[in-house]
């Protein structure tokens, strides 16, 4: 089934920070900024920044299964939140797309999120951002992305092979920086005369 992201899930702004987020040592709220996403779907959680929130607006707390989209800046992908840290928000870098509750047994976020990091939706996003230096994908952009829906099981098997590459990844990055230590202690050991 071919629809649009707005049909299946709620596309919310990030937390509208004035200027730069403030780092606040007791703060009582953590905030996911671009730099704790990564491009292969994942958010790193142990050096989120805390702050406490001076606006008036009630927050969207982040909730597990949220997908954040990095709306500004030179890539636009997508994040999973696996699991969100009690209020926590994210900065007004993103948008946060939330599945409908209609559509919860029908799409996983881990799939969302996936297809809106692969190809398809990547050519859409390079043909409709705007700005020269600083690029952007407006809200209504981002709502109007096609999304295919695939049987349930068929996003559980693509986004469990997405899991597995992301891992071989990190083992092969692993290994190749174990394999250069090694280089350069053989080289101290042989050549330091």
């Amino acid at each position: 089934m071919n629809t649009t992201l707005s049909h299946i899930a709620d596309v919310l702004p990030g937390y509208p920070f004035r200027g730069s987020i403030a780092a606040v040592a007791n703060g009582d709220v953590q905030v996911v900024q671009v730099r704790d996403a990564l491009p292969t779907g994942e958010i790193i959680q142990t050096d989120l920044i805390k702050t406490t929130l001076t606006g008036r607006k009630q927050p969207d707390w982040l909730q597990a299964g949220d997908v954040l989209f990095v709306a500004k800046g030179a890539k636009h992908f997508a994040a999973l939140v696996d699991d969100a840290p009690r209020q926590s928000v994210c900065s007004p870098h993103f948008f946060m797309i939330r599945i409908k509750p209609e559509f919860k047994q029908q799409v996983t976020p881990a799939f969302i999120c996936w297809q809106l990091n692969q190809l398809p939706a990547q050519r859409y996003f390079c043909k409709t951002a705007e700005g020269s230096l600083y690029v952007s994908i407006r809200r209504q952009v981002l709502e109007n992305t096609p999304i295919t829906l695939l049987p349930l099981a068929r996003q559980n098997q693509l986004t469990a092979l997405h899991q597995s590459a992301v891992q071989e990844q990190k083992v092969f990055n692993q290994l190749m920086q174990n394999r250069q230590q090694q280089l350069d202690a053989i080289a101290l050991s042989e050549l330091s005369h």
